[in-house]
């Protein structure tokens, strides 16, 4: 630990030892959370007091962090300068008509492409913006005198006669009188965003709206008389099909109307009051969110412990955000999102990104996610609550309820956290996340920013299943015979000790095999607050056993049973193989010898960043399948595990890769992975304990514990990689590389672990530590190398980790049993690696670009691997038309499906146009949205918004339902025949394929 560092948490502890309270201001070095704990100048960065900003979101509202020497780097106010484009001018500059830098607008033409100047001679969009150009919003503008439709937002003022509701400034009526209140007749369409307080009011909202009752007789209420419109904008909060209100007091001499009850589903909204005084309701109390208009989880059926996914309905905000950790921060104006979520790839691209060309040349920083969410009546107080998350790019601190859980740095790993001591049962909750990759560049790659896979909150008996705890072994099965071997660990989260019982099912989710039955035999006694490991082995017969041609997956759901009741049920899918490697024979799935017809990936998907929906990920997959891959090494981190669950299933192999850097610094880039790497990890951590190191393990041994826990049940893994490239030393490399392999074998004892070596022989890998403490020898580029190290005692299997898209060595695989196979660099396309090479974002090495099409050498790779992909489809001459086709025509109203809808500029002869460089612009109606705008150029250019120029004469528009109907696509382009494609969107749940599919 620095003195720095030391003198920080001692200045901490002495206030903490004074009794002091209120804020703490904290010099160079001290722990913080938020800028404000900071004594300024300083600013927080990576939770500690920094003079020296790295984004600009460290810097004062209206700054902008600037490089002011090589080693540092300063707030300062913008500086006007000649430009061309908005991204010459440094934020929060525009640049406006004259070619100059300036920080207000004179005209419209001064903002951005569909702003607008408002009377601030700020740049806003026009939702922000009333009918005079007066900025609204939660900026506190005020309407214009008179305006009556002016939008608002519950900070705004409206003028004098007028109240904010449904975001529109509006007058209410003068009120009945002689007792009788007013009512709501009409079926106002809820897609205005109606604020709750319309439930069942009285003294209605309508212009025929009144008061409850006059001040000396009784009257009979308002009432609701018919339904809201079910529109599929309705805000969260709000009930759908309200029965109208009904009226048991109406007004009394004191005051107004009441209603007792409001419209409902289920418990739905309940109104308390309805106008105040003689003079009866403005708007009065009108009604308040009852249980059923809150955001209420739904489990997912047919579980014993409930699953809620939490996709959905998040708020998310740009930029750092004072108190956003807490619960009753007012965020109404933050944008909704659905997850997964990546905010660096909506832009801009900036030549100046701090980035850099490293990460493409996109936005990174702080980000705020939060969400509102109820618990289901079906969890109890008497429940473990966890919320898991698969990955949130990075640096994520986790919040419930204004309490911190945890953080993680390294975005690609999955936790969970404990919220059981904080979580409301019953009334609203609020999960808030912080995340932050202002410390750049942080890869050589791109890698994104937000909660950019899924999410889901647990609940559970206290006696249950232990996060990744169930392994599955099916050692050295046959055609004939197998035995599954099963080992889970149960926990006792309560306050009395239990006897368990542990027993397992096995399925075939074909419905084609024989479901099997255990038992781990006599009951167990676990104390509280400890945990028990039960086994056990079922032999099967008439099964079916996993290979990348027939990837037949099982299905073992796992039950805890106590006083004869299943508490907990713990599902694992897993499949029937062997996989050995040799000295001699090589790789064997099965006792058949197989070669890794393997490319490398990175995780990003253009224009849909690190953010795809699952089905994005089996089109890739299925993609380069057909070019005849049969393995894919993750590039340079664990993937998702929606990717490894699609493996499985579409029978390809994986190398796992952990990390992209250990100790030291791939460039001296102080935010990559090396910064975390040797840093004894926080608590909690929201990982499984390191094995034989319960506490203060340093950060990669808890992520490689995590990783390979999530990670062992997937048949489709062949090996893990322990790192690319590593640059460290040998000297400081072995015990690292040796304490990994320790976890990998202790944890997952049938998989092999190798490791994408630069220049073995060079830095001592050959003859030193390495080639013995590696099951498998792995190296990038230098094929001498690798053989070498295999026939040295002890001989061992090899394997090409990373080459180029060149063939010539393919024939030295064939020809050597051993060499297990290679990984070409690279499958598709990527983001990042382009530093200097402005206005290109990304490398265009892949063997199809980022959208799948096939390059001449992914067709020359296909013939030798015995792939589908045979030939390219032929040039056509001038465009003359759009031809626009969906991939798939059906949709589900589901976050993990997508369709990717395909403008092909063609000729007279219906060949595609693949000089033409059309800008093409799609327009959608119906129940959809379009996500992103794509193709597969590598110059920057947005992938949001309805516009993208055609690359190679194509590009996308990438569609997701929104509601069930007909979406309707259209993609038109000057001097072109426009194109239509249409989509039937349905309701329901996204099933992934299996085999040869998509």
């Amino acid at each position: 630990m620095s003195a720095l560092r030391t003198s920080g948490l001692m200045m901490v502890s002495a206030w903490l030892a004074a009794g002091c309270s209120g804020p703490k201001k904290i010099d160079v070095g001290g722990a913080c959370i938020l800028n404000s704990d900071c004594n300024q100048p300083l600013v927080c960065t990576m939770s500690k007091c920094h003079d020296a900003c790295h984004t600009s979101a460290d810097c004062p509202v209206g700054q902008s962090c600037i490089t002011a020497t090589d080693q540092s780097r300063v707030c300062q106010l913008p500086v006007e300068t000649h430009c061309l484009y908005a991204s010459d001018c440094q934020p929060p500059l525009i640049c406006a008509v004259d070619q100059r830098c300036h920080n207000q607008c004179q005209r419209d033409v001064d903002c951005p492409s569909g702003q607008i100047c408002t009377t601030t001679k700020t740049c806003a969009e026009p939702s922000q913006v009333d009918s005079n150009n007066n900025l609204i919003g939660t900026d506190g503008g005020t309407c214009p005198m008179g305006a009556e439709t002016c939008s608002c937002y519950p900070n705004d003022t409206c003028n004098v006669g007028l109240t904010c509701a449904s975001h529109l400034c509006v007058s209410f009526g003068a009120g009945g009188t002689s007792g009788t209140g007013g009512s709501i007749s009409a079926s106002p369409d809820a897609s205005v965003d109606l604020p709750v307080d319309v439930h069942g009011s009285t003294g209605g909202v309508s212009s025929t709206g009144g008061a409850g009752g006059s001040s000396d007789a009784p009257g009979t209420g308002g009432s609701v008389t018919s339904n809201l419109d079910a529109s599929p904008d309705l805000p969260v909060d709000m009930p759908v099909n309200l029965v109208g209100g009904t009226t048991t007091s109406g007004g009394t001499s004191a005051s107004g109307g009441t209603t007792a009850s409001g419209g409902s589903i289920a418990s739905g909204g309940t109104t308390t009051s309805g106008g105040t005084s003689a003079t009866g309701g403005i708007v009065g109390g009108g009604g308040t969110t009852g249980a059923g208009g809150a955001n209420v989880l739904q489990p997912l059926p047919g579980r014993v412990r409930q699953i809620m996914p939490l996709d959905k309905n998040w708020l998310f905000n740009k930029g750092d955000a004072t108190g956003a950790n807490s619960a009753t921060l007012a965020d109404s104006g933050w944008r909704p999102v659905n997850l997964p979520h990546d905010w660096s790839v909506e832009g801009p691209f900036d030549p100046n990104a701090p980035m850099t060309g490293r990460g493409g040349y996109l936005a990174s920083g702080i980000g705020w996610y939060r969400n509102h969410f109820t618990l289901p009546a079906t969890v109890t107080s008497d429940k473990q609550v966890y919320i898991e998350f698969d990955g949130v790019m990075a640096n994520s601190t986790v919040y419930i309820n204004g309490t911190q859980l945890g953080n993680h740095p390294y975005g690609y790993v999955s936790f969970r956290y404990d919220m059981t001591k904080n979580i409301n049962f019953g009334t609203e909750n609020v999960i808030a996340v912080r995340t932050d990759t202002g410390l750049q560049p942080a890869s050589r790659f791109y890698e994104g920013a937000g909660i950019y896979r899924h999410v889901r909150i647990v609940a559970t008996d206290p006696v249950h299943v232990d996060q990744w705890a169930t392994y599955v072994q099916t050692p050295s099965p046959t055609t004939t015979s197998a035995t599954i071997h099963v080992t889970t660990s149960v926990v006792n989260s309560g306050t009395s000790s239990h006897s368990v019982n542990v027993g397992a099912k096995v399925s075939d989710p074909s419905g084609t095999g024989t479901t099997l039955v255990a038992s781990s035999g006599a009951a167990q006694s676990i104390a509280a607050g400890t945990s028990t490991t039960f086994t056990l082995d079922m032999p099967v017969t008439n099964h079916k056993l996993w290979s990348p041609d027939a990837p037949n997956m099982y299905e073992l759901v796992t039950f805890v049973v106590t006083g004869g009741v299943t508490v907990d049920d713990d599902v694992t899918p897993f499949g029937i193989r062997s996989l050995v490697y040799d000295s001699t024979t090589g790789l064997s799935i099965n006792g058949t010898n197989t070669k890794l017809k393997g490319v490398c990936l990175h995780q990003d998907y253009h224009g849909l960043g690190l953010a795809a929906p699952a089905r994005a990920m089996q089109r890739r997959i299925a993609q380069l399948k057909a070019l005849g891959v049969n393995a894919i090494r993750t590039a340079h981190d664990p993937p998702s595990p929606d990717f490894l669950d699609l493996c499985d299933r579409m029978g390809i192999l994986v190398m796992d890769e952990f990390f992209d850097v250990w100790v030291g610094h791939k460039y001296q880039d102080a935010g990559d992975y090396a910064t975390y790497f040797n840093m004894t990890a926080t608590t909690p951590t929201g990982m499984p304990a390191v094995p034989g190191t319960p506490t203060g393990a340093p950060w990669y041994q808890v992520d490689v514990t995590g990783i390979v826990m999530r990670d062992r049940n997937h048949p489709s893994i062949a090996l893990y990689s322990t790192g690319n490239e590593i640059a460290d030393l040998i000297a400081v490399r072995t015990p690292i590389l040796t304490r990994m392999v320790s976890i990998c074998h202790t944890l997952d004892p049938g998989r092999a672990v190798t490791q994408a070596l630069a220049t073995p022989q060079n830095s001592g890998d050959v003859t030193g530590a390495t080639r013995t403490l590696l099951d498998v020898f792995g190296g990038n580029y230098q094929t001498s190398d690798v053989t070498t190290a295999m026939g040295m005692a002890p001989a061992r299997a090899g394997v090409l980790t990373e080459m180029g898209t060149g063939t010539t060595t393919w024939a030295t695989v064939t020809a050597n049993p051993a060499l297990t196979g290679e990984f070409v660099w690279t499958g598709a396309d990527y983001m990042g690696e382009s530093d200097g090479k402005w206005p290109s974002f990304g490398l265009s090495l892949g063997l199809m670009d980022s959208l799948g099409a096939v390059r001449s050498i992914g067709y020359t790779w296909s013939s030798i691997w015995g792939g589908s992909a045979q030939t390219a489809p032929p040039s056509g001459a001038v465009a003359g038309k759009v031809v626009l086709t969906a991939d798939h025509p059906t949709l589900l109203t589901d976050v993990n499906d997508v369709s990717f809808v395909k403008a092909t500029t063609v000729d007279a002869s219906g060949n595609v146009a693949s000089s033409s460089t059309a800008a093409i612009t799609f327009a959608i109606t119906g129940p959809g949205t379009i996500v992103a705008v794509d193709s597969g150029s590598m110059t920057q250019e947005s992938f949001r918004g309805t516009s993208r120029n055609a690359f190679g004469g194509v590009a996308y528009a990438i569609v997701q339902a929104t509601g069930a109907g007909t979406v309707t696509v259209t993609a038109s382009s000057s001097g072109l025949t426009a194109g239509t494609a249409t989509i039937t969107a349905t309701d329901g749940t996204w099933v992934p394929c299996s085999g040869t599919c998509d």
